[in-house]
């Protein structure tokens, strides 16, 4: 059974000591997105396949960044460079 989604949460702590993240969530999109770096796992996974838990450690560095916002006129040139790779990756395919 799944947590409630105003009571879910993922906590990420950090032990300077063995130079390791201990990891524990209850998010689904979370335990999908991170199962294949947390070691040393412990897992609840319900019957359709979801993590509903998982908590286990991660070696090495974790980074959170802030999620690029683009202005419509990025949008628009990145947009057009996008068309210019498919249509010339189309005539290569003829």
């Amino acid at each position: 059974m799944t947590t409630p989604r105003n009571e879910q949460e993922t906590i990420l702590s950090y032990d300077r000591e063995l130079d390791q993240w201990h990891y524990y969530s209850d998010v689904p999109k979370h335990n999908r997105k991170y199962r294949y770096l947390v070691q040393n796992v412990t897992m609840t996974v319900e019957e359709n396949g979801d993590i509903t838990r998982m908590e286990g450690t991660i070696n090495g560095s974790v980074s959170i960044r802030k999620h690029t916002v683009m202005s419509e006129e990025t949008r628009a040139k990145a947009a057009a460079r996008l068309k210019a790779y498919r249509d010339k990756k189309v005539e290569e395919e003829k």
